[in-house]
């Protein structure tokens, strides 16, 4: 009986084992699913399914600051600003209440080619001598302005002038510029600067709240995060 009782535990012990090494794990009533690496400001795409494989919409992420909730599809495509490992915990309802749920995954982040930054924001009240390196934040009808960098020892290629575009913390689609259907190559050390003038697609003032600049290059699609804040607040 020990024999078998000790055959089981090992089995667990290596399914667990498994799971980990592919960014995984599963715990009560959800399972997530994400790479085991990605690398600086890399979008990802973490996905929360239950026991029976299906999408879990509505599933709120930390890492262990709030990420953002999946879609209908069960999905939430964000991504980690600095190099480390990260620890994942997805949860769905309220704790002790019926139909929680919960999972956890890890995620280990590498340094990037790239250097996407935004700049010329609302800096916040800091001690002498310090700098802020944080998300920038812009009052509405700001100008956004933001940079990207190839900070490898290889070219990176854009395929168009303007290879990105704007999306809300949920997801949506704000903005996409006119972009002119040329390649653009990026020696080492070489950059390119954009601006935003928050408008949307119909050309409105979009409202406060998070947002992400989303650029898609030959090393991949990286993302930028800033904030546009009310009048009257401060970073």
């Amino acid at each position: 009986m020990q024999r078998i009782i000790l055959c089981v535990l090992m089995v667990m012990g290596l399914l667990s084992l498994g799971c980990l090494s592919c960014g995984q794990q599963v715990t009560s009533g959800m399972n997530m699913q994400n790479p085991a690496q990605a690398r600086a400001s890399e979008m990802v795409a973490i996905k929360i399914i239950d026991n029976a494989g299906k999408p879990v919409s509505g599933a709120r992420i930390y890492s262990p600051e709030y990420l953002g909730d999946t879609t209908k599809d069960g999905s939430l495509v964000t991504f980690f600003k600095e190099p480390g490992d990260y620890e994942l915990y997805a949860r769905k309802g309220k704790t002790g209440e019926p139909g929680f749920a919960e999972a956890k995954g890890v995620i280990s982040i590498i340094s990037s080619p790239i250097e996407l930054q935004a700049f010329e924001g609302i800096s916040p009240l800091l001690p002498p001598g310090e700098t802020y390196t944080g998300d920038q934040h812009y009052k509405p009808g700001m100008t956004v302005r933001f940079s990207f960098k190839n900070t490898g020892d290889t070219e990176i290629i854009l395929n168009n002038s303007a290879p990105w575009k704007i999306q809300s913390r949920e997801g949506e689609i704000v903005f996409e510029p006119i972009a002119l259907q040329a390649i653009v190559q990026l020696a080492p050390g070489e950059a390119k600067e954009w601006t935003w003038n928050q408008k949307d697609k119909d050309d409105h003032q979009v409202r406060e709240g998070g947002y992400m600049v989303v650029l898609k290059c030959s090393e991949g699609e990286y993302g930028l995060r800033f904030w546009i804040i009310p009048e009257g607040i401060t970073p």
